[in-house]
């Protein structure tokens, strides 16, 4: 996977981590500046653990992490300084109010911007004086990225979430997200298994699958290069020899084949064929085998 020489937020090389029924084999993530990565797997793919391992919650058997260019775990405070991290379950506390979790939380950061809380604590209509238990699951995951972002952070990683949310609360979290990234400076992880988030806001998409990376890819030079080639007729059986298709099946009314060389094959296939562009969803399965969970 190749970034130019941009300023590299989140750098990951071969990490790996074994346990008695799992491995997470030879990770590689980099995540320029200005960039919204969508990591995709299915629930148990390893992303969760990805994620802890960046954030030094677990100890990798193997591998180097460095967050905006400093070494984890040895910078662990420098950098914690500098990323916003929701894990797969919000780190909050039932009995408090949402300003008594945010009193708490203004004290580990030296630049925390109380002007950016107050204008999300609006926008998405969370009272302070509002206990935390009270807040529903999607309350819960937005109170938990306004204190992720409070301190500005450089990076951000989320840990699945939208998870588990109604469409309209998805649509909210991801446009806060994206908001996030207008600053060209910083930059979001975010783990998903559904497709059609990392679809819409997503410019790299990372996938994992039984703990090692599928393809990692700029996401619309991916969904340029791949089509599914529906060829009509009998005669469609000499086409589907073509060395650039491969899953190449009989349909009723023909043959259909799929092609990661898309500009290649336009330029040498002959006869009748149309090309469909496929959907992130349709390209995982493609290339896992396995349905979005």
């Amino acid at each position: 996977m190749t970034h130019n020489n941009e300023q590299l937020l989140l750098d990951v090389r071969h990490l790996t981590k074994t346990y008695p029924d799992f491995q997470l084999k030879d990770v590689n993530v980099s995540l320029p500046a200005g960039t919204i990565m969508g990591f995709l797997g299915r629930n148990g793919a390893g992303k969760s653990t990805t994620m802890k391992a960046i954030m030094d919650l677990i100890k990798p058997d193997e591998g180097a992490i460095h967050i905006l260019g400093m070494p984890m775990p040895e910078e662990e405070v420098a950098v914690k300084e500098q990323v916003g991290y929701v894990g797969d379950t919000p780190l909050l506390n039932n009995a408090w109010t949402m300003e008594q979790t945010l009193r708490f939380a203004r004290q580990f950061y030296p630049n925390w911007n109380e002007e950016a809380v107050e204008q999300n604590l609006e926008r998405f209509a969370i009272a302070k004086d509002k206990k935390i238990s009270a807040l529903s699951k999607g309350m819960k995951v937005k109170a938990s990225l306004i204190l992720a972002t409070a301190h500005e952070p450089k990076l951000l990683l989320l840990d699945e979430p939208t998870s588990g949310l109604d469409p309209v609360v998805r649509t909210e979290v991801l446009e806060m997200l994206l908001d996030f990234v207008q600053d060209e400076n910083r930059s979001v992880l975010f783990s998903s298994h559904i497709t059609s988030d990392v679809e819409k806001i997503a410019d790299w998409v990372t996938v994992l699958d039984d703990g090692h990376i599928v393809f990692s890819e700029d996401k619309e030079s991916l969904l340029d290069r791949y089509r599914r080639i529906v060829i009509p007729g009998k005669s469609g059986q000499q086409a589907t020899d073509s060395p650039l298709l491969f899953h190449c099946q009989a349909t009723a009314g023909g043959y259909i084949g799929y092609t990661d060389r898309f500009q290649q094959f336009r330029k040498f296939a002959t006869g009748n064929w149309h090309a469909e562009r496929l959907t992130l969803e349709e390209l995982f399965v493609l290339l896992t085998g396995r349905k979005e969970a």
